[in-house]
């Protein structure tokens, strides 16, 4: 029996029982249908099917349950409870996320601490591929993005006019007066770094002197709210025909500060997607001066420090960087190279800080000596074999056979790479446990993904 369907039977057994608990006046609980649908960097999630007889009526609902990873970490301080609580704090709020159906915080029920929700339907944009070059926001007109990404705006206002005291949220840790909210910040980043370290040895120059450089320039906010930590649209569950934000998900990086914090995060994520993957920004998404002047129309509040906050999210999302690719280089996952210390966040700090670059800008995925791109297919099992794609001045072909040197190889099933591009088998769980294996530019195959699915589809 594979790990992860020992592990989904091995919930079902232990949850039941603690369903029968919870669910006072509930006979006839039975779970089916339990699956992990991704990896979860941050999270492990699973979803399953309740089903249970109450007053002589059957009912049935979706479920989502959530837990720590179980092996390496994202962040090094685990709250799962501020997830469950601050969601549970905001049920009936303008801001919409799922029901909470309970949490358990002990490790004997099914071996680590979980909470439950309701599964609502809908997508989000993704982060890999980025949206900016595929998937739902990338099929809509720009018309549209410029509507989302409004709408999205709109909510994360919402959550900054939270009444966080009246919620209860004061579990998040309340600031004290002048430069404490932002001093509270960047203690816990400063450990963050620390914890992110194999050895003491090891050293992130560009990282470390953006934290010098934020102490030494911090302020005093004008307001403080409950933020979001993760503010971004592909943390919003949008429903699939009206695009109407369903649910606001993932608080674990959720505090009491200011909210400037939130809007610069929101927009250096959307940049970062771009860049980073050298994709042009999607027509329609509005820029960030006029995101900043739309925000505060919203709120009535002036944004005054967003020069700080910007350094202060690429800073953040430099860190997790570390964390995050230090985490999927030992699940044998693609080499990221010197991506650690060499990515859009470090690049934009440097410069910031008048430091040398940690590395060259990546222009256009890189061409062969003769100007083509290449992406070599290893497809085993039934009706598999060896092809491979060759863009040559605007137009793609496919071969059968064996290239030298492509620009990019793919090793997978054929059963699997069809599972793939159908969308029933998720790409980081294809890739963590071993069923999808991609050497080379990883962007070779975001610019010819049209091309992939139309000839290998």
């Amino acid at each position: 029996m594979n790990k992860e369907l020992d592990t989904a039977e091995r919930i079902v057994s232990r949850l039941t029982p603690w369903l029968k608990k919870m669910m006072k006046g509930a006979s006839g609980i039975t779970i089916s249908g339990i699956h992990k649908p991704g990896m979860g960097l941050s999270n492990e999630t699973y979803l399953f099917d309740l089903s249970w007889e109450e007053g002589g009526t059957r009912h049935e609902r979706g479920l989502v349950l959530r837990c720590p990873p179980a092996d390496h970490r994202v962040f090094p301080d685990y709250h799962l409870s501020h997830q469950y609580h601050v969601m549970n704090a905001l049920k009936g709020s303008p801001v919409p996320v799922p029901a909470m159906w309970g949490i358990e915080e002990r490790e004997d029920v099914i071996g680590t601490p979980f909470y439950i929700m309701e599964r609502l339907r809908g997508t989000m944009p993704k982060d890999y591929p980025s949206y900016h070059g595929s998937g739902m926001l990338w099929e809509m007109t720009p018309d549209e993005r410029r509507a989302l990404w409004w709408d999205s705006l709109s909510v994360m206002a919402g959550i900054h006019a939270t009444d966080w005291k009246a919620a209860g949220l004061q579990f998040l840790g309340v600031p004290g007066a002048g430069t404490d909210p932002i001093d509270r910040q960047l203690d816990y980043w400063t450990r963050y770094l620390e914890w992110t370290r194999d050895d003491p040895s090891e050293q992130h120059p560009v990282l470390e002197r953006a934290l010098e450089w934020l102490r030494e320039n911090r302020y005093e906010p004008e307001r403080i709210s409950l933020c979001w930590g993760d503010a971004r649209i592909g943390n919003m569950l949008y429903d699939e025909k009206t695009c109407e934000i369903v649910a606001v998900l993932d608080w674990e990086m959720a505090f009491l500060g200011d909210p400037e914090a939130d809007l610069a995060w929101f927009m250096f994520i959307d940049r970062y997607l771009a860049e980073e993957y050298r994709l042009p920004r999607l027509e329609g998404l509005p820029g960030p001066d006029e995101t900043a002047r739309r925000y505060e129309e919203i709120t009535g509040n002036t944004v005054r420090h967003g020069r700080y906050n910007e350094i202060f999210a690429a800073t953040r999302f430099g860190l997790i960087l570390v964390s995050v690719i230090k985490k999927l280089m030992r699940l044998g996952m693609h080499d990221y190279g010197d991506m650690i210390g060499n990515n859009h966040c470090t690049r934009t700090l440097a410069s910031f800080l008048g430091m040398p670059s940690p590395g060259a800008q990546p222009g256009a995925p890189t061409e062969g000596s003769d100007g083509r791109l290449t992406v070599q297919f290893h497809l085993s099992g039934p009706g598999g074999g060896d092809w491979y794609i060759i863009w040559d001045d605007g137009s793609a072909e496919r071969q059968v056979g064996v290239l030298d040197a492509p620009l990019c190889t793919v090793r997978s099933s054929l059963e699997d790479w069809r599972a793939l591009q159908s969308g029933e088998l998720n790409q980081l769980d294809a890739w963590t446990s071993g069923r999808l294996k991609v050497e080379g530019d990883l962007n070779v195959m975001i610019r010819l993904k049209d091309d992939i699915r139309r000839l290998l589809g």
